[in-house]
């Protein structure tokens, strides 16, 4: 699922790095983060009631939930995916997640809302992911490394898809931290990258120069994501 990968700006923001040509992507992402006590339970419950999804015009719904580097037990998230900001952010003034309907209140209790605006193409295509949220001096030229890193890292044999975003109204969690994310199909293809890097692959200085454009590693998590909602 191409989501993001088939949107492009206006070629104003179209830069050049490193000889690559580099687009910045339509579209953005809300997530509510919660804690929830039964996650499967939550999980089941929304995906067999999507009429929330369906009020909100989301294109595609889903869910990642914290496996390794919680801040607290029952650690997740619910994000929406639309086309633009436009829709995003307009879609914050139909939900307001302090007030659900009451089957919500037993199934979770809300941290945190978010926006975010993706600063390089990706599939959207959710799995095991690993998430840095980072402080960087540079996000655009972080996005265009990033772009090489992962053509070098398909091109060593692996499936990753790696994803950039900026926060828009994140609040004291998230202003400021752009989220990094690598996506694997599994926690072994994972593993086979990280393997690869530091036995010393050729990919390994892609990241290391990248790091040029880090002032500093904020959190460093590991989440199970999927799809529970695509818009019919």
């Amino acid at each position: 699922m191409n989501f993001f990968r088939l949107k492009l700006t206006l070629p104003l923001f179209s830069l050049i790095f490193s000889g690559l040509v580099f687009g910045v992507p339509e579209g953005a992402i809300t997530t509510l983060t919660v804690q929830s006590n039964n996650i499967e339970k939550y999980v089941s419950h929304m995906k067999n009631n999507s009429e929330t999804f369906e009020a909100l015009g989301s294109d595609v719904a889903g869910v990642c939930v914290t496996r390794s580097g919680n801040n607290y037990a029952g650690e997740m998230f619910v994000w929406n995916a639309f086309p633009s900001l436009e829709k995003a952010l307009g879609m914050i003034e139909q939900y307001d997640p302090a007030n659900p309907a009451p089957a919500y209140d037993d199934l979770r209790s809300v941290r945190y809302a978010a926006v975010y605006k993706p600063l390089k193409e990706f599939d959207l295509d959710p799995g095991f992911e690993r998430l840095w949220r980072l402080k960087l001096n540079d996000e655009m030229a972080f996005a265009s490394k990033m772009v090489e890193l992962e053509a070098a890292i398909r091109k060593a044999g692996n499936e990753i898809n790696l994803a950039l975003f900026a926060p828009v109204g994140g609040g004291i969690h998230e202003t400021g931290m752009y989220h990094f994310r690598a996506i694997f199909k599994s926690g072994s293809d994972a593993g086979k990258v990280l393997d690869q890097f530091y036995d010393g692959a050729s990919f390994s200085s892609i990241w290391m120069d990248a790091q040029t454009y880090v002032d500093e590693i904020v959190s460093e998590t590991i989440e199970m994501c999927e799809i529970i909602y695509t818009a019919k």
